[in-house]
């Protein structure tokens, strides 16, 4: 036993503790950067903005960047100045104050006159299109009531085959589109049309559902009367009805003359005559141009008379052959003016190809709008009117029924920003939202009075820069004037004041805004049928305007609407 305990000394090494280890002391902490504040930094230019960069500065001593001064205070630390890109400023160490050199204080009052007239300019801006919403009127629908300026029979709306709507002014000259395009408005066409006069800018937004033109018989050579065609066998000359025989003598003869001599050719336009054939107007300003056709002899002007003038071309689309019969000589003489039809004192008619289509254009669509007039100084006097066009409607007996009506609107809006010193600024834009209306044709009992009546709401409005969530207009109610046989236009209120019962106004909710005002309309669309031009029962197309104004916000807009 003792042996095996001796084993147990045996030369193995003996363990031993490892040595002491030592922690070492931690890294003092990076110091904070302290922010400096530049007295009216927002102010400087950029000579006399600090450079970005670093800057150390003993206590007690200043250093310069730009127009700004840096002291590092003195009895204690050194101090680093950071300025960064953007232009702020950082300090470590010592307390840093920053001030302007005199150059750049005299540069910043500068810029504070400058930016003090620039917030008063804005503010009369604001003010001006606050007061021209307010003042908002319709633009005058017949043409020459006033010279020289915009009225609603002067803005002309056409759409050819393959093309996109085109919206021209024939009177005053000068509109032309502009290169900003007018907002999107769901899938009426906009276009926006501008010019300038002295000390102003005008601005024209039109909106329009005018449908591609479409193809349809010349004439009903197929003899159904469920056949659209271009022209009416009434339209001929004499009442002739047209007979659709071998002989082509018997549709010639019935045809509608273009221009009968001494008469205006009123069927002879821009973009009905083959534009292959016959010249376009000159530049605006330039006067009529005068073109001429010559021939063999005085003669007849259809298909067997002597002499006379003709030739191949195509009419609104359809192929055929022109001919004219000179009131005098050997010569056609046709005079085409800037705008309107051409005019000739010879005889012209067009013979269409047995079976020829031609274009047939939209003849029921509708339009609304609005023009604001912008000065070129910030005090001078905005103008704004509006205005909605279609195709009249008139009742021939009672409609009967309701109706619902949806499309949209389109205008302009100011929001003011006030405070006890007054108007300080705002915003102002422009606007497109969706319409919704609905009639009710039946007689209703409305204060001991009965009336066919409508109402609606706009809404979904969209800015220049998005949705405007909490807006929407409200159309009351109203009735209709001129009673059942006649409807023709929604009037003005009968009760104005939004306190009162049977209030038919306008009530706008402008987010955190209320305005009051009122609204107006007209009802359109008379429909095309086999037996000619008729009536609707009901109205196929409702447009109108609006507007409100309130203690800090105004708004003012066009619609119009389909069943």
């Amino acid at each position: 036993g003792l042996a095996a305990c001796g084993g147990g000394g045996s030369d193995e090494p003996t363990a031993t503790a490892p040595p002491p280890t030592t922690t070492p002391d931690p890294m003092p902490p990076a110091p904070t950067p302290v922010a400096v504040t530049v007295p009216d930094a927002m102010y400087l230019d950029a000579a006399n903005m600090p450079m970005a960069g670093s800057m150390t500065i003993a206590a007690g001593m200043t250093g310069t960047s730009g127009g700004v001064t840096f002291l590092c205070a003195a009895g204690g630390d050194a101090c680093a100045v950071t300025v960064a890109e953007d232009g702020s400023v950082t300090a470590t160490g010592g307390t840093v104050t920053a001030s302007l050199t005199a150059a750049a204080m005299t540069q910043v009052e500068a810029a504070k006159e400058m930016k003090s007239d620039e917030m008063l300019a804005e503010r009369d801006r604001i003010i001006g299109k606050d007061r021209a919403l307010e003042a908002a009127t319709n633009i005058a629908e017949t043409a020459g009531v006033t010279a020289g300026t915009l009225e609603e029979s002067e803005i002309s709306i056409s759409r050819a085959a393959g093309a996109a709507a085109r919206v021209r002014v024939t009177e005053p000259a000068g509109y032309v589109v502009s290169d900003t395009p007018a907002m999107a408005n769901g899938n009426w066409a906009g276009t926006r049309l501008m010019r300038s006069i002295a000390g102003a800018t005008q601005h024209l937004f039109v909106y329009t559902d005018i449908e591609a033109p479409k193809r349809i018989q010349f004439y009903n050579f197929d003899n159904k009367a469920t056949t659209q065609s271009l022209y009416d066998t009434t339209l001929a000359p004499g009442g002739t009805a047209l007979v659709t025989t071998a002989d082509t003598t018997d549709y010639v003869n019935a045809m509608p003359s273009l221009a009968i001599g001494g008469t205006s050719a009123a069927r002879m336009t821009r973009g009905t005559l083959d534009p292959t054939k016959f010249n376009a107007p000159g530049p605006s300003g330039g006067g009529d141009v005068t073109q001429r056709f010559r021939g063999t002899a005085t003669g007849g002007n259809v298909a067997g008379d002597a002499g006379g003038i003709n030739f191949k071309g195509n009419y609104n689309g359809a192929p055929g052959t022109y001919y004219c019969a000179a009131a005098s000589g050997t010569v056609c003489v046709l005079t085409i003016p800037e705008t309107g039809p051409y005019t000739s004192t010879d005889t012209w008619i067009f013979v269409p190809e047995r079976g020829a289509t031609a274009w047939l254009g939209d003849t029921e669509f509708m339009s609304f709008g609005w023009w604001l007039q912008e000065p070129t100084s910030a005090n001078g006097t905005y103008m704004f009117q509006y205005y909605a066009d279609g195709t009249n409607y008139v009742a021939t007996g009672t409609p009967g029924g309701t109706a619902t009506y949806t499309g949209r609107a389109a205008g302009k809006y100011v929001v003011q920003t006030v405070d006890d010193s007054g108007v300080t600024g705002g915003t102002a834009g422009q606007f497109t939202a969706a319409a919704s209306l609905t009639a009710n044709f039946d007689a209703l009992s409305s204060g001991g009075a009965s009336a066919p009546t409508i109402e609606g709401t706009i809404n979904s409005f969209q800015g220049e820069n998005g949705s405007m969530p909490g807006w929407e207009v409200t159309l009351h109610r109203k009735s209709l004037a001129g009673g059942v046989a006649t409807l023709t236009a929604v009037p003005a209120s009968a009760q104005p004041d939004p306190t009162l019962p049977r209030y038919d106004g306008v009530t706008a909710t402008m987010g955190d805004h209320t305005a009051y005002g009122d609204w107006t309309g007209q009802l359109f669309g008379n429909a095309r049928t086999a037996t000619g031009i008729v009536n609707n029962a009901q109205p196929l197309g409702i447009g109108g305007t609006f507007q409100a104004d309130g203690e800090s916000a105004s708004i003012a807009g066009a619609f119009g609407a389909r069943k």
